[in-house]
Formats: C-alpha cells, sequence, structure tokens
C-alpha cells in the first residue's frame, strides 16, 4: 500500500486499522530495526507533544528516544502540572492550541486519573482526536493499547515466522490489585486480526467486554482463526505456541475496589510457573507487556527462563512505533 495513504491518521485502537495498514506499520518497523540510521533524518523539524495522566517507563523512553533517532522532536508534558490536568481548561482549547504547536499529539491516561469508569478516558482520547487536526496517538487508555498490541504481534512475526495454526494463549494472572482492561483487550483484537487461534483465559468474573469479544469473534470468522473461552489452566497452557499472561480488573466490579478484592483475592494461584510452561510445546514463548511482579504474576524460572521474550517484546515497542510516526506525522 501507498503508505502516504496513512499520514494525519489517527491511532487509538488497532481494530479501526485495516489489515494492510497494521501490516505496513509492522513491515517498516522490521526495515527501521535492521537498518536504523536509513530513517535518522526523517522527521527533522516534527514535534511530538507526549501528554502523560499516568507514570510511565517504556512507553515514554520510547517514544521519546523514536522522535530523537528520526530526527524529530518530543516534548514530554505531564497533565498534573498543567491546567487540563487541574480541570480548569477543556479538551477543546487545550487540543486546538497543541495542534498548532506540534505535528502530532500522543496521550497516556489511565482509570485512576478518570475515576474508574469504564470507557471515560477512551472518550478522552477520542475527544482530543476530534479537535486536534493533527495525528492523535493512543499511548494506552483504559480500553485499548494500539502500540503495545503492535508490538506484541511483530514479536510473534519474528520469533514464529507465521501466525496460522498457532496456538496463542491470553491468560488472567493475579496482581495485588486491579488494572486496566487495555491490553488485554487490545492483545486479543491484534491476534484474532492476525488469524493466530485464541484461549481467552480467566477465572469467573473477569470476563472482558462484550463488545471486545464480539469484534474478536467477528476477528477469527473472516480470519479462519478460533477464539476459545477457558477456566483450566492446565488445560489451556498445553501444546500452547505462546503465552500471554496480564493481569486486569473486573468489570464487574469496575471502580468497586473492596468488592473487586474479595473475587480477586480467591485466585492468587493464578500465577505463571514452570509447570505450566511445561505443557506448552517446546519451542513456546512467554510474553508479558510489562512491568511484571515477579513470582506473583509469573515465577523468577518462568520470567528468566528460556521460553522468555519480554524484553525482546519490550524493544519492539521502540520500533512499532517509529514506524507509528513515520507514517502518521
Amino acid at each position: 500500500m501507498d503508505k502516504d495513504n496513512l499520514k494525519g491518521r489517527d491511532l487509538i485502537t488497532t481494530q479501526e486499522w485495516g489489515i494492510d495498514e497494521l501490516e505496513s506499520v509492522l513491515d517498516l518497523a522490521l526495515e527501521m530495526k535492521r537498518e536504523p540510521r536509513k530513517f535518522f533524518s526523517e522527521l527533522q523539524g516534527k514535534s511530538l507533544i507526549m501528554l502523560f495522566f499516568n507514570p510511565s517507563t517504556r512507553t515514554r523512553l520510547s517514544f521519546e528516544i523514536g522522535m530523537t533517532q528520526l530526527g524529530g522532536h518530543s516534548v514530554h508534558m505531564d497533565a498534573e502540572k498543567a491546567w487540563i490536568g487541574k480541570g480548569s481548561e477543556s479538551i477543546k482549547d487545550t487540543a486546538s492550541v497543541m495542534a498548532r504547536y506540534a505535528d502530532g499529539i500522543s496521550i497516556r491516561i489511565f482509570p485512576n486519573i478518570t475515576d474508574w469508569q469504564y470507557g471515560k478516558s477512551n472518550a478522552v482520547v477520542r475527544e482530543f482526536a476530534k479537535w486536534a487536526d493533527v495525528p492523535v496517538i493512543n499511548m494506552e487508555c483504559d480500553m485499548f493499547h494500539p502500540c503495545q498490541a503492535l508490538a506484541d504481534i511483530l514479536t510473534i512475526k519474528e520469533k514464529k515466522g507465521s501466525f496460522k495454526g498457532k496456538k496463542f494463549v491470553l491468560s488472567w494472572v493475579y496482581h495485588p490489585r486491579p488494572l486496566p482492561v487495555s491490553v488485554p483487550n487490545s492483545a486479543l483484537l491484534i491476534a484474532t486480526r492476525f488469524g493466530l487461534d485464541v484461549t481467552l483465559l480467566h477465572p469467573k468474573g473477569f470476563e472482558l467486554d462484550e463488545q471486545i469479544m464480539r469484534w474478536a469473534k467477528n476477528n477469527c470468522e473472516a480470519n479462519g482463526c478460533t477464539l476459545e473461552v477457558s477456566q483450566n489452566m492446565e488445560e489451556a497452557y498445553s501444546d500452547a505456541d505462546i503465552i500471554y499472561v496480564k493481569a486486569w480488573g473486573s468489570l464487574k466490579h469496575y471502580g468497586k475496589f473492596e468488592e473487586e478484592k474479595k473475587l480477586r483475592i480467591n485466585f492468587r494461584n493464578w500465577i505463571c510457573n514452570e509447570a505450566l510452561m511445561d505443557l506448552t510445546n517446546k519451542d513456546s514463548i512467554f510474553m508479558h507487556c510489562l512491568p511484571l511482579r515477579r513470582n506473583i504474576e509469573a515465577t523468577d524460572g518462568v520470567v528468566d527462563g528460556q521460553h522468555s521474550i519480554i524484553y525482546d517484546e519490550a524493544e519492539n515497542r521502540l520500533h512499532v512505533q517509529k514506524a507509528i510516526l513515520l507514517l502518521t506525522l
């Protein structure tokens, strides 16, 4: 496809981009990974405003370094130190002015800022996109994390070569506090878009959004793959090619922390360990988006073991985001 087709496009969820558009990101990311110097001045003179409502390690570093490697400039803004973070300026005014200054805007906003009302922080990102006439990139909201999803699928492509017939297990794991569903939503959607056979593994009460499930099922119908939901860890892990673990909160108790805790505490044994990984195929891979609580979500033996590719996965955030920036800005 013509790479210019993505100029000016917002990226809020991968589900809203065509498969050929997503593949163009992967292809370019791989090329940039092989020959980074070839693209050193591609965004010279261009600026990206990075608006953070939440803490960040990999997202901030990979976007900021990515812009630098492309010859551009990034500006980190802490929302709490801006008028919008204090609730005294509208999104329309903020977005409109930012678009006059920069060539792109990227936003990271979590539920802990937006009172755990599911979909509220996604609505903030979409409101920015409505008023800004430059590309808006979702660096993670309460519903989607498209950049992580693209890094995930790029990593699977590198490690497995193809997607057809590969068993992808997306597993809930225990965490001491509730977390957003943005990563599991996005991992499920990207896996089914690219034709992986997905097993969604979680205890009762941690079901994903019905709309996300409908999209995933439609993706499977379009791509000839399967989607199964399981509550049996041993059965799900058996003969798996890819294990992706992630903690997420219960939508049934979203924002009701004490009620959610009573449900979640019953599943402290949901941890990825060596015995479970032994049930997978010999060349299986273990994935996690990071940050990861060792020996709570997964044991040290798994995290540091032969199946783990978490650092390769994290590195690919840089490459896919550079591709997204080059294609959209």
